[in-house]
């Protein structure tokens, strides 16, 4: 037994000697034998080539051989998968065991391939262990760069100090990550207007574009730069807008400070505008000193309310969430207009970039609500009789008095409690008919039951073991001529652990029988020895499930000679005729009748000839009595 891992380079053949003696060697008389077993340790050929590493878009003539492997056992047949089992698999082996590459590789569709090498018998057994090569796509620089936007725009107000930064000019390349393939280099090659000082440096590494001056709005608004990105081998052009903004010395002002109380019913939609509000900014337009942005500061509970703007001072106060009187009658809103760009310094935002909003919340009769949104109940399919499968929960928000009702229990299985929401099994249910099915629970007012609501009851039944297995057929033929084994399969109703595998036995002990099992669900009956007469054999076969349950079942096997398409042989016109015994003794009584009365004819007729005519010689007959002859 091996012990350890041996080196054929190392480690020298062995030759061991091996003594058994009986009498476990006990005593001088104890005999013994003697056998040499030769070692001789040989390389392992099955080793794994490694990670191979090839270099993308590589041109070779395909398929192009990467790597080798060899089998332990010489008449192995190789196998070759993808481990990820995608789509994209250029990889094959030959029966020799050659790796080949059918076509060019390109690292920014896939990094790495884990292949998986079988080595098999002709049976599809495996003589060696699966092996796992990894192919990794070496990158190489076939990307150039891209610009992440065609025009980039960037905004800076005006006198903001020198190294401000101004923002950042967004490039990616394809190529690997981290490598001088992807390694970007960025230069500004023009400046528009370009009668001005340079105004903008950017970084060369980053993208960072920084101010080199201060900006005054009045000298000029919009500034154009060409940027030119590179790495290693390739170049692109980018285009940045800068554009330089007012500073932020105005305040947003509404156009009212206090909006009126609003009413809403408490069953208003979600999505509903309540109030449109308005601010203005005498910033310069469209910039972010000007445009606008609404928010709620205070009094709204629960987020119950948002506001919806374009950013030009128009406002939109909608319903966010559904209203709910009984938790909620009464929000105080402060609603406040700020700028994207932060104010100069020394400005602060005041009352009058404030806004308030009242809004009221009506009461209306609103139907009954559920505690709980998903009902599911999983039950054994035994479950007891009138036990309670579920209480369903449910309340007025009025608290007026409500009723339960259920529907669609097409098995008629279930019932509820009007009054309470309990639901509880009124028949025994079973798997077998229907594992899943579905009810609907109606919580209404009973007032006034149009305001009612549903909750649709999932219900699942689990197996238990409450059907034993059956015969599929409980009766076969053999034919005599041909002893062959007859095939039994059987079913069970049940759902695992409580059906397959089955067990098949003979219930009593059958002499001349053999039952053998060929898988989880059928077995093999066998007569061992030829028959000698027709007939029909009744055996007593049990099959028990994976739970143990089970009966004896009848099967009847006919034993019978067969026609040569192998049917049992049936005589032409099938059994023979007989009548009941009283129809046949009814029939010999009126024949014996029928010829005592032709006797009694006869007779007469012969005396009367008798008296008329001579005696007729001895080997005459009289017409009559030849006629009567057969009635004796």
């Amino acid at each position: 037994m091996r012990n350890r891992n041996l080196d054929p380079l190392e480690d020298p053949d062995y030759t061991l000697f091996i003594r058994v003696q009986d009498k476990n060697g006990a005593t001088e008389t104890a005999l013994s034998g003697n056998a040499r077993v030769h070692i001789v340790v040989q390389p392992n050929l099955w080793a794994s080539p490694g990670t191979i590493t090839i270099k993308e878009n590589l041109k070779e003539d395909y398929p192009h051989i990467i790597a080798k492997v060899q089998s332990n056992e010489p008449d192995a047949i190789y196998t070759l998968v993808q481990k990820e089992r995608e789509l994209i698999f250029p990889f094959q082996i030959t029966e020799d065991g050659e790796i080949l590459l059918t076509k060019e590789l390109d690292r920014e569709q896939k990094e790495m391939y884990t292949l998986v090498v079988f080595a098999k018998d002709n049976h599809d057994r495996e003589v060696d262990p699966p092996m796992e090569i990894h192919v990794v796509v070496e990158d190489v620089n076939d990307n150039e760069p891209v610009c992440e936007h065609e025009e980039t725009l960037l905004e800076v107000q005006e006198n903001e100090p020198i190294g401000s930064i101004v923002g950042e000019l967004k490039v990616y390349d394809a190529d690997k990550e981290g490598t001088l393939n992807s390694q970007l280099t960025y230069t500004i090659i023009s400046q528009d207007p370009s009668n001005v000082q340079d105004s903008f440096s950017i970084d060369e590494t980053s993208g960072t574009i920084q101010a080199l001056r201060l900006l005054q709005r009045r000298e000029q608004k919009v500034y154009n730069l060409d940027v030119r990105v590179s790495d290693s081998d390739f170049s692109t052009n980018c285009k940045v807008t800068i554009k330089v903004i007012d500073v932020n010395n105005e305040l947003p002002l509404f156009e009212k400070n206090h909006y009126d109380t609003h009413s809403l019913p408490e069953d208003a939609e979600v999505g509903k505008t309540v109030l449109t509000i308005k601010a203005t900014d005498a910033d310069e337009p469209n910039t972010g000193s000007s445009n606008i942005e609404f928010s709620i500061s205070e009094g709204n509970e629960g987020d119950v309310f948002t506001v919806e703007t374009d950013g030009q001072g128009v406002g939109y106060v909608v319903i966010a969430k559904p209203l709910d009187f009984e938790s909620h009658s009464t929000y105080n809103l402060t609603i406040d207009a700020r700028n994207p760009e932060p104010l100069m310094t020394g400005l602060d935002y005041g009352s009058e970039s404030t806004a308030t909003l009242s809004v009221s919340v009506t009461d209306v009769d609103e139907a009954p609500e559920f505690s709980l949104n998903i009902l599911d109940v999983v039950v054994p399919e035994n479950f007891t009789k009138g036990s309670v499968l579920l209480a369903v929960e449910a309340k007025d928000p009025e608290k007026k008095e409500i009723g339960f009702k259920l529907d669609g229990d097409a098995q008629g299985w279930l019932e509820i409690d009007a009054a309470t929401g309990e639901i509880r099994t009124k028949q025994k249910m079973d798997r077998e008919i229907l594992e899943n099915f579905e009810v609907t629970v109606t919580a209404f007012e009973k007032q006034n039951p149009e305001k009612s609501s549903e909750r649709v009851v999932h219900v699942r039944l689990l197996d238990v073991n409450d059907n034993i297995p059956k015969l599929i057929t409980t009766s076969e033929f053999l034919c005599m001529q041909n002893l062959k084994p007859i095939t039994i399969k059987a079913e069970d109703g049940d759902s695992d652990p409580f059906s397959r595998p089955f067990n098949f036995t003979f219930s009593k002990k059958f002499a001349n029988w053999k039952l053998t099992q060929i898988d989880d669900s059928s077995a093999e009956l066998r007569l061992v020895k030829k028959p000698i007469k027709e007939g029909t054999i009744s055996l007593k076969i049990t099959v028990k499930d994976k739970g143990g349950m089970g009966v004896p079942q009848l099967f009847e096997v006919r034993i019978c000679n067969c026609t040569a398409l192998g049917y049992c042989y049936i005589p032409p016109h099938g059994e023979s005729f007989k009548l009941p015994v009283g129809a046949t003794i009814g029939i010999l009584a009126g024949i014996l009748g029928f010829c005592a009365i032709l006797f009694i004819i006869a007779i007469k007729r012969s005396k009367k000839k008798d008296k008329k005519k001579q005696q007729p010689e001895d080997g005459e007959r009289n017409p009559m009595m030849k006629d009567a002859w057969w009635c004796r």
